[in-house]
């Protein structure tokens, strides 16, 4: 184990900075992914379906008019 030390990179040493570099990475993806707006409510999903054109704009109005009363 000395030996390592005094000549080179203690392989303890790679090894720790190997997983600090993968939860440094898991961390930052997380971020990522957790930063995205969910939608909060069924209007909100009834928005975004009409924004991707899985519906159209009757659709649209019959559900909101339904969802507002």
């Amino acid at each position: 184990m000395w030996n390592a030390i005094i000549d080179g990179v203690s392989p303890h040493l790679i090894a720790g900075g190997i997983m600090v570099a993968v939860m440094g990475a898991m961390l930052l993806m997380h971020r990522w992914r957790g930063s995205k707006p969910k939608p909060s409510g069924a209007l909100e999903i009834l928005r975004e379906r009409f924004a991707r054109g899985e519906i159209d704009q009757d659709e649209y109005e019959k559900r909101r008019k339904v969802l507002t009363t």
